[in-house]
This record gives C-alpha cells, sequence and structure tokens, in this order.
C-alpha cells in the first residue's frame, strides 16, 4: 500500500521514546513523580495567597555550572507531568521542580510567575529560572508573559 506512513497513536509514541531513557532518567522522573504529589498536595491544601510574598531582593545565586544538572532534573519532572496520571498546575510542576533542585543541594532556582491577556482575560502562569535559563519549560511559551519582578513564590512550611 502506498500512500501515507501509518499514524503513531501518542501513547506508542511515548512509549517509544520511554524505552530510550537510561536508568538515572527512570529514577529523575521517579523522584519527579514524588515531588508532583507533594506539591499537588500543597497547591490543594495551602490558602490561597499564602504561596507568595514580597521579593526581598535577598536571592542565592545559581551556580551555571550546575545548570546541566538542573535542566536534567526539571526534565525528569516535566516527564512525570507529562506522561503521568497527575495533570499538575504549572505552579504544582514549577514547586516540584524547585523542591528537587533544593533536595539535591542546587541553589539559586527561582519559580517565576507572569501574567498575559489572552482572549481578552488575564492568565498567569509560573515557572522555573535558573542561572538565567528557563527549565522544565519552553522559553518561547514563558515569554509571552509579563513576570512579577517583585514576587517570590514561598517554599511550602514557610
Amino acid at each position: 500500500m502506498q500512500g501515507r506512513p501509518p499514524v503513531t497513536p501518542p501513547l506508542l509514541q511515548a512509549l517509544r521514546k520511554a524505552h530510550r531513557l537510561s536508568i538515572g532518567d527512570w529514577g529523575r522522573v521517579a523522584i519527579g513523580f514524588r515531588a508532583l504529589q507533594r506539591a499537588i498536595r500543597d497547591v490543594k491544601d495551602r490558602p490561597q495567597g499564602e504561596f507568595v510574598t514580597r521579593a526581598d531582593g535577598s536571592t542565592t545565586t545559581a551556580d551555571p555550572g550546575r545548570l546541566p544538572e538542573a535542566r536534567a532534573i526539571a526534565l525528569g519532572v516535566s516527564r512525570a507531568a507529562a506522561y503521568g496520571p497527575l495533570h499538575p498546575t504549572c505552579l504544582a510542576q514549577s514547586l516540584a521542580i524547585q523542591r528537587c533542585l533544593q533536595d539535591k543541594g542546587i541553589e539559586g532556582g527561582r519559580i517565576r510567575v507572569g501574567v498575559a491577556r489572552q482572549r481578552g482575560k488575564f492568565v498567569a502562569h509560573a515557572w522555573v529560572e535558573f542561572a538565567g535559563e528557563v527549565i522544565g519549560d519552553d522559553r518561547a511559551s514563558v515569554d509571552r508573559y509579563e513576570p512579577f519582578d517583585d514576587m517570590h513564590v514561598k517554599p511550602s512550611g514557610s
């Protein structure tokens, strides 16, 4: 039969990609999944408005040498979010990435929140920046939002 190649269902494509993951990649996905579970619970259980505070200007400087490790951690969380059953919000995913970075002793990751107008309505988005780079999200997607420079997202327990 000639013509177009058969259409591969998205699940089959995901399984093919999953088959190529290393043991370390699978470990980061598992850690990301657990972090997402906790972050989703935190977002659900914490009162509205408790996540943010005015930034006090004190930020931990990110070590650019740890950027590849930070990207790998964020990718593990992103894979767990994309292919797992949880379907987290962008805030929960950002909290999970931040928590995983901190658990690995990687300081300087910053959760950013921005707003945009889409079809006449304000929409918000959260993402993580590390050493000036967006991790765990697409830079082109993030660039559509105007970030709040004076806002800080508090980790749980603060």
